[in-house]
């Protein structure tokens, strides 16, 4: 019976550990959401973050063509 309280707090700590890395991810994924981009919080060599934005530049250079209209 003496361990008892031993074991409650175990079980404490670890359920404390499984709450703080669930909020991590959780926050994780949500900054991915809301940025759109997943290396934003990178600090620096994030080859991912580097080719995403190198994509970004050469997309917002290129114009959109029209369609041309097979009815004309």
């Amino acid at each position: 019976m003496r361990n008892s309280w031993q074991e409650w707090v175990v079980a404490l700590l670890l359920l404390l550990c499984a709450v703080r890395i669930g909020m991590s991810i959780y926050s994780f994924f949500h900054q991915v959401k809301e940025n759109g981009n997943p290396c934003d919080g990178c600090a620096s060599g994030c080859e991912l973050k580097n080719l995403y934005d190198k994509k970004r530049a050469e997309c917002s250079g290129v114009t959109k063509k029209k369609k041309k209209s097979c009815c004309r």
